[in-house]
């Protein structure tokens, strides 16, 4: 007989709680883990740890990590997560609820949540799920699937993009993890800087110290990653991991030195660990609308999922926020 899938409340569930069932069984996705909300609150004050209980009429529950923030004038908003990044649904050991479950919950808490929700279901779990009435963005992200194999991952790529990455190796590029030292971040960051100048933006969609707040949480699930050449580094990238994914977070490269393909070496280095680890997911993250990227994902071997990332607003907030932004612009 099939649960009942009205859900009747949301409770605050205890932080504590949280990191001991991610303990036992950690999170498919870092976004949906304790340390990425930890890192989150260390990094923006404004943030606070939140994640809710969801009890369904038949008396089961689940749970969704969630983040929370609130204003000196009582306005409070819920992100599940912020920064573009996931949340899932959890059952109380720890496995991933299952897609009806799982859109009852996140349909119940954007009704409810605060005067503003925000909700990006996990994609390779949760892509199909639809909300009627919660207004959506359409996104997608780049999943390369590696459950059989780094070598049956690196035989599903173009073959333009194997050779290139071959030539990388060739002509004396090594990619390395590195040990997430100061000194490390430092010089991440600061190769980030560099490509992210050439961006419309010009400068890293996230300060240096998200960076340092998630090595210093997440532990062995947080890795930086260099492409050398002569010993220098060239190109890199942060990636975190969760129990069933991959996520290549962040990706510097150094343009001068693009010739030498890096970026189709690192790659294949990144296939190969997350093979080695037993995930299913090498998740490259959203092209944002690049045409070129996207092409150069493609070539990886990638195929395009798509999800939504879903937002509600309360009117009364909607109205003090579009007053504050034409005062703002006065």
């Amino acid at each position: 007989m099939d649960r009942d899938l009205g859900v009747r409340r949301a409770v605050a569930m205890d932080v504590a709680d949280w990191e001991a069932i991610d303990r036992k069984t950690p999170g498919p996705t870092f976004f949906a883990r304790p340390a990425w909300a930890a890192a989150l609150a260390e990094s923006y004050p404004r943030f606070s740890a939140a994640p809710v209980w969801c009890e369904f009429a038949d008396g089961s529950r689940i749970f969704v990590p969630m983040v929370t923030s609130r204003s000196r004038l009582g306005w409070r908003e819920f992100a599940a997560m912020p920064l573009d990044s996931y949340t899932a649904a959890f059952e109380s050991d720890g496995r991933l609820a299952d897609a009806a479950r799982a859109g009852a919950t996140f349909a119940y808490l954007l009704a409810n949540m605060g005067h503003r929700c925000e909700l990006t279901p996990w994609p390779p779990a949760y892509a199909g799920i639809a909300i009627p009435g919660a207004p959506g963005i359409e996104r997608e992200t780049s999943l390369i699937d590696v459950s059989d194999g780094a070598e049956a991952a690196l035989s599903r790529m173009d073959g333009n993009a194997r050779r290139m990455a071959n030539q990388s190796e060739r002509r004396g590029v090594t990619c390395v993890r590195e040990a997430a030292s100061r000194e490390i971040i430092d010089e991440y960051y600061a190769m980030l800087c560099t490509t992210a100048a050439a961006w419309e933006r010009g400068a890293p969609s996230f300060p240096k110290r998200l960076l340092e707040a998630i090595v210093a949480r997440g532990d062995g699930d947080v890795e930086i990653w260099f492409a050398r050449f002569e010993g220098k580094p060239i190109a890199g990238g942060v990636v975190v991991f969760g129990a069933q994914e991959l996520m290549f977070w962040s990706a510097a490269m150094l343009s001068e030195f693009g010739t030498l393909r890096p970026s189709n070496a690192l790659n294949v280095a990144l296939i190969r660990a997350a093979a080695a680890r037993g995930l299913r997911w090498y998740n490259l993250g959203s092209s944002e609308g690049l045409a070129g990227v996207k092409r150069f994902k493609e070539g990886l071997g990638a195929f395009g999922t798509s999800y939504t990332k879903f937002v509600r607003i309360s009117p009364g907030y909607a109205m003090y926020c579009n007053m504050r932004k034409r005062l703002v612009a006065r």
